[in-house]
């Protein structure tokens, strides 16, 4: 139970003094209920495998994982071993009941944020300068999302989001499917890394609207896997109101072409696709007032006469939902203050 305020977050951070610390400093927060997930007798990387209080899962969607809010994690995932570090906030089997609200995970040394199955929610919620991805999930992540930010930093890091269900078996169920809405992703165009906004591969579902992508060097979306193309088919997968702009080497070639062995999604035109049936926008400038790629004092809203203002999908009613957010994005465009003023940080080191 972490529950801080905007005047006095709770920072969990390295034990190093400030100006030395780095990412991998210490391991993370981990948490870990029993809740639904894919994978049988599934056990929390970073922990020994016979380590019982590594092992989560269950049939208590409605479960909690406790509180964290008003909270900032900082210069975490530390490597256990080889190819197996920990992230700035692990998430696995936490059900519904868990509350996840202003949180900011900054430089992390692997993922910022990773969801191992799961029906917990995700709201107002800050990535910075993760080292692999900002948001990564798998094994049947089935929660909800509102108000999200990833940022890569520039020479580091992987993809904005990676998106699986499971790597044994991608069609298993309960089948990955957030649902999300005003979600900004972010990269400086990064000349030494090759950054996405969204790599969805392994037989992964998800409901995503009002996404804004800006900045990244590789592409906007790269949809793998046979599994994972048959949800654009039967609904699992949809895409409603993306504006998309300044991506690739020279700012404007939003996919990468595939073809031969490189072809891994049976052909599919992902270019074709996002521009003719979803609809996607493309070169939508953002019109952002000061440099929303710095690393130590990024802004993240638009400018007010931003047309990220118009064409947004009105979010689901309910408690979880801010109706009001009728916009692209995780910002409002033009907003003098905003939800990640006064509690986040970007220290460096």
């Amino acid at each position: 139970h972490a529950a801080g305020n905007a005047d006095m977050p709770i920072v969990f951070t390295s034990g190093q003094p400030q100006g030395t610390r780095a990412p991998g400093d210490w391991g993370g927060v981990v948490l870990l209920g029993s809740a639904p997930v894919n994978q049988a007798d599934a056990h929390i990387e970073g922990v020994p495998a016979n380590d019982t209080r590594g092992s989560f899962g269950g049939d208590d969607a409605d479960g909690s994982c406790g509180v964290l809010e008003y909270a900032r994690i900082e210069f975490a995932g530390f490597e256990v071993y080889a190819n197996n570090e920990l992230n700035g906030l692990t998430m696995g089997g936490c059900g519904s009941g868990t509350i996840i609200r202003h949180v900011q995970v900054h430089r992390s040394l692997d993922d910022g944020v990773e969801m191992f199955g799961g029906t917990a929610d995700l709201r107002h919620v800050l990535i910075t300068g993760a080292g692999d991805d900002s948001l990564d999930w798998d094994w049947g992540w089935r929660g909800r999302v509102q108000f999200l930010i990833a940022q890569q930093h520039p020479n580091s890091g992987d993809n904005a989001f990676e998106a699986d269900n499971n790597g044994g078996q991608h069609d298993a169920e309960p089948m990955s499917e957030p649902v999300m809405y005003n979600v900004t992703l972010v990269s400086p165009r990064s000349h030494t890394r090759h950054h996405r906004a969204m790599t969805l591969r392994e037989g992964t579902g998800g409901h995503f609207h009002n996404v804004l992508m800006h900045g990244f060097s590789g592409e906007a979306v790269d949809i793998k896997d046979a599994v994972t193309v048959a949800n654009l088919d039967n609904g699992r997968l949809t895409f409603q109101a993306l504006a998309i702009n300044d991506i690739g080497g020279r700012g404007i070639s939003y996919f990468e072409a595939e073809s031969g062995e490189a072809d891994d999604d049976g052909g599919l035109d992902e270019a074709g696709y996002f521009r003719d049936t979803v609809g996607a926008r493309f070169a939508v400038d953002p019109q952002f007032s000061r440099d929303v790629s710095s690393t130590v004092n990024p802004d993240f809203a638009p400018g007010g006469t931003s047309s990220l203002k118009d064409g947004a999908v009105a979010p689901p009613q309910g408690e979880f939902w801010d109706e009001a957010a009728l916009y692209i994005g995780a910002i409002r465009p033009g907003a003098a203050r905003d939800w990640t003023d006064g509690w986040t940080d970007f220290p460096l080191n």
